[in-house]
């Protein structure tokens, strides 16, 4: 089984991408993970946000193999606890795909074609987060959510 992140351009910050190569190596000493950094043309900065929505969604599902879980992540999505996340992950898991993919938007979120292909659409929160730290802040849950699983003290109810 192998997890996946999708996730629209790099991380610019340094702090961030600090948090996310310690959330991300320490995850990978539990599961295959898998970072997918898609990017959006050169012109695209000039185009009208619904556009860049389009084209951002459709290089994201051209990640996308046969029998992939998609879970997509969006401020109107469905909430969860860190205890329920971690359920979610495990019931995913023992229903046997070869891969769950997780969807990270770009600034300008994701399309209504895209919403209507994912398996289930999550929130991290209802507030609204620039997507860049909405990578950190996942990475940590995902983390979580496998100490949970394994029984590593971590989480704290």
């Amino acid at each position: 089984m192998k997890l996946s992140i999708v996730q629209v351009g790099k991380t610019d910050s340094r702090y961030l991408n600090e948090g996310l190569s310690l959330y991300y190596s320490r995850i990978r000493k539990m599961i295959t993970l898998e970072i997918i950094t898609v990017n959006t043309s050169r012109d695209s900065a000039n185009k009208p946000w619904a556009v860049r929505k389009n084209e951002e969604a459709d290089k994201i599902a051209e990640q996308f193999k046969k029998g992939d879980i998609i879970v997509l992540l969006d401020e109107a999505g469905e909430q969860m606890d860190s205890r329920s996340f971690a359920s979610f992950i495990q019931k995913m898991m023992n229903t046997g795909p070869r891969r769950i993919v997780f969807i990270i938007g770009g600034s300008f979120g994701i399309n209504d074609e895209l919403k209507k292909s994912a398996n289930r659409i999550i929130a991290l929160s209802r507030m609204t987060f620039s997507h860049q730290m909405v990578r950190l802040l996942f990475a940590e849950q995902l983390y979580r959510a496998f100490t949970i699983l394994k029984g590593i003290p971590y989480h704290h109810d």
